[in-house]
């Protein structure tokens, strides 16, 4: 089953991604940073929705162990939703694990539609496609 982690500092934006990821799958959240590396260390997840401006632990910091060698949760997508519109801090979250930047407010279809495409797409690279004619070996000829 599908599973999505909502990490946001801010209660009512965490439910509201909740509520509107849920039919995607099984979504979790953590209310901060800290909370956060402790679910990413122990359990894989398919997306991580992440803010990047909470206290202590910022989503920067997120980014950096999700980007560590070794790190379980390496090769999940990560959509950054933050009101910092500066471009450094952009730059720095692509540069660091990013794979989309949304602007808050979210629009909540628009990120329900980008997580739908990217499962999808993280499904179809994980289910093996079959082997093609030429790389059949070939039957032996009965006489």
């Amino acid at each position: 089953m599908t599973c999505i982690l909502v990490i946001d500092d801010d209660a009512a934006i965490r439910s509201m991604f909740v509520r509107s990821l849920r039919p995607l799958g099984e979504v979790e959240e953590a209310n901060g940073g800290a909370p956060a590396l402790r679910r990413l260390s122990a359990r894989k997840f398919d997306l991580v929705v992440l803010d990047l401006h909470m206290p202590l632990v910022d989503g920067f910091s997120v980014l950096e162990s999700l980007s560590a060698k070794g790190a379980l949760n390496r090769d999940t997508p990560v959509f950054v939703v933050t009101a910092d519109e500066s471009q450094q801090a952009r730059i720095r979250a692509l540069r660091r694990h990013a794979i989309f930047l949304l602007s808050k407010p979210v629009n909540l279809a628009m990120l329900v539609s980008l997580a739908e495409s990217s499962l999808k797409k993280a499904a179809a690279r994980a289910t093996p496609s079959p082997p093609s004619e030429e790389a059949q070996p070939e039957k032996p000829k009965e006489h």
